[in-house]
């Protein structure tokens, strides 16, 4: 068969990954889901305690939060286990600066935990924990430890409400170079599940069956169908 022959291949759209930028707390979307949480952020350093913990369900923005409050605050962000390594040298260097540790749950080294709670106290600095559930619930063996995570200030990031849902489903096709008709984001807002994981798997799923094809609200439910999970249209009891 000669090269005329044969038939062209279709090409597939590869997703391209670019860093993205830090978005300011004044950049930040917000709705009654994360309002409160926000406005903490913001009043810093006029905390109530030096300590703070913003939790919220996977997927909820805790990192970029966090990100959000150190380039406010001209801090530091550490993840948990760049945390566990730190020498107790550095824990003092750290304690009169603010400093985010994301997933604080996930920290294994109590004494560098404990560390830069108390040091920070004293020298002026402030501390935010993120975490998926509250401190007071962290497993931990150090009974001061425990005392101090209980006594955190605590703000939570709440589950989507209609308006985040929006936001977080037109970030995420922005960031796959994806265009949602009205029509498709009408019918999707009505039956996507209510949470942070779903919002993403869809768009993740949508990208890949749609392979440069148009997007309809056929599509959606195909997607939607394969993925399961759809909200129901009438809640609250309503027969």
């Amino acid at each position: 068969m000669s090269g005329h022959d044969e038939k062209p291949q279709r090409s597939r759209q590869l997703p391209l990954a670019f860093p993205e930028a830090t978005l300011t707390l004044d950049q930040l979307p917000v709705t009654a889901a994360n309002r409160t949480a926000i406005a903490v952020l913001k009043r810093w350093p006029d905390w109530r305690t030096p300590s703070l913990a913003v939790v919220g369900a996977p997927k909820s923005g805790l990192t970029t939060a966090a990100k959000a409050w150190v380039a406010h605050a001209d801090g530091e962000l550490i993840e948990a286990k760049a945390f566990d390594r730190l020498s107790h040298k550095k824990i003092e260097a750290l304690a009169a600066r603010p400093v985010a540790i994301d997933l604080g749950e996930a920290v294994k080294n109590e004494d560098n935990l404990l560390s830069i709670i108390n040091l920070s106290a004293r020298a002026g600095g402030s501390v935010l924990v993120t975490g998926h559930v509250s401190p007071a619930r962290w497993r931990v063996r150090l009974r001061d430890l425990e005392s101090r995570l209980k006594s955190m200030t605590l703000v939570e990031l709440g589950p989507p409400d209609d308006e985040m849902v929006k936001i977080r489903l037109r970030a995420a096709m922005k960031r796959r170079y994806l265009k949602l008709p009205d029509d498709v984001e009408a019918y999707v807002l009505t039956r996507i599940e209510r949470n942070y994981p779903a919002i993403e798997t869809f768009v993740e799923n949508l990208h890949e069956m749609a392979d440069g094809r148009e997007i309809t609200v056929p599509l959606a439910r195909d997607v939607m169908d394969a993925q399961g999970g759809t909200r129901a249209l009438f809640e609250d009891g309503e027969d």
